[in-house]
């Protein structure tokens, strides 16, 4: 039990740092905007920056996680988002900071898939969907420190310095190496018996069994009987994310063309963003009572109709309180959709599977923030967004509720079948 703790609080950390990388940008994009002249399109071409990083860093570090180790793949992944955030301080124009955003952002992605991954992989079957939401409830905290961090250090020294702080956040690094282990169930499934037995018995663990080997690669996750899964989880994984990122990257700089000033902006994005952690709580909750199929799909259905609200709204106060909606289901959405992905494949795909189901999702993070300023930018108006926002929900909904299959309180193993 101590160890799982452990495993967790440290996963969480690691989890709110990337958060933290990400958001940066999102909390200083108005006085990025200012200062390198850029336009709402090449602001989108910024913010897409991270998700393309994502997509290469899911899939690539995915894939590493499943050859060469969780542990190695963990590592990488964090050095990756802590070294080029900080890096972005010294960008002159939107194509060095598009760069820099593209190379932290893969570690971000590779770290996500990579956590998720080893702690389903180590939690108990009848919690394992509620750990990896909680784990993913660290994002919350993350953006959130993003935010104030832009609030409290922007204003009066710029959005340079913001991002130069950020690299006290590479202290994780010795952390992760120290305290994570690697996978037992993929040191057995690569054969690496002793040193599972060895590390089974310092953790006061019993060996999981060892599956017939099997050599799979990214063809496997479009054969039978992974291809309806797979179809599935591509879909709502674009969904989510496209979803997602074109809202909360650009939500202080959609509240400061709405006429508020920069710094309540930043008040309210912070007001939006703190719904998400009732909102991961919920679907941590209600994953392990209903399942993960019918409360991801009623969270994304919600979301989508809070998205027409958002759309709507005619004051600040309404577009405060369908912020907060938005957010609450759909961040409880990102809880569930983390503890799901990696159980629906076996070990040695479930590296691969989860980083190309993320991949996949972050093809639609690039054109969400992409499509958001050329929506501003082409209407004139803040809000034009959300009637995108709004079918990518439902879409989500509706795909999850039919093609989903129902994991909760099943042994990996029985699941992959």
């Amino acid at each position: 039990m101590r160890f799982q703790t452990l495993l967790l609080t440290t996963l969480m950390v690691g989890w709110g740092v990337g958060a933290m990388y990400a958001g940066l940008v999102s909390g200083t994009l108005p006085l990025i905007q200012q200062e390198l002249g850029l336009s709402p399109e090449e602001a989108g071409r910024v913010l897409s920056s991270w998700l393309l990083g994502m997509l290469l860093g899911a899939s690539g570090l995915g894939y590493l996680a499943d050859r060469l180790g969780r542990k190695l793949s963990l590592l990488a992944s964090a050095a990756l988002m802590g070294v080029f955030t900080p890096l972005s301080a010294a960008a002159r124009g939107w194509l060095d900071l598009s760069l820099y955003r593209v190379l932290a952002g893969a570690g971000n992605a590779g770290y996500m898939v990579t956590a998720s991954v080893l702690l389903a992989e180590y939690a108990p079957a009848r919690v394992r969907g509620r750990r990896v939401a909680l784990l993913e409830s660290a994002w919350a905290f993350g953006w959130l420190a993003a935010l104030l961090l832009s609030r409290l250090i922007a204003p009066s020294y710029g959005w340079r310095a913001v991002f130069a702080l950020s690299g006290a956040a590479l202290a994780l690094l010795p952390v992760l190496l120290v305290s994570v282990p690697e996978s037992l169930r993929f040191l057995v499934a690569k054969g690496r018996l002793e040193e599972a037995e060895k590390l089974a018995r310092r953790l006061g663990l019993e060996l999981p069994e060892r599956a017939p080997a099997a050599r799979r690669g990214v063809r496997d996750l479009l054969k039978p009987p992974y291809s309806r899964r797979t179809i599935m989880l591509w879909t709502h994984w674009f969904m989510i994310v496209f979803t997602y990122w074109g809202i909360f990257l650009w939500l202080p700089s959609i509240l400061y063309a709405r006429g508020m000033p920069f710094v309540r902006s930043l008040d309210y994005a912070i007001a939006i963003t703190l719904a998400q952690l009732p909102g991961y709580l919920s679907g941590a909750y209600l994953i392990e009572v209903l399942g993960r199929k019918p409360v991801l799909a009623l969270y994304m259905l919600l979301a989508g109709a809070a998205s027409l609200g958002m759309w709507l709204s005619a004051s600040d106060f309404e577009a405060l309180v369908w912020g907060v909606l938005v957010s609450f289901f759909n961040l409880g959405a990102w809880g569930v959709t983390y503890a799901y992905t990696p159980e629906l494949y076996p070990t040695e795909l479930r590296g691969t599977g989860s980083g190309w189901a993320n991949a996949f999702g972050r093809v639609g993070g690039i054109l969400g923030p992409y499509l958001a300023g050329l929506l501003i930018q082409a209407y004139g108006d803040p809000l034009a967004p959300f009637a995108l926002f709004v079918v990518g929900h439902l879409i989500s909904a509706v795909v999850v509720a039919a093609l989903g299959v129902e994991t909760k309180g099943k042994a990996l193993e029985s699941i992959s079948q």
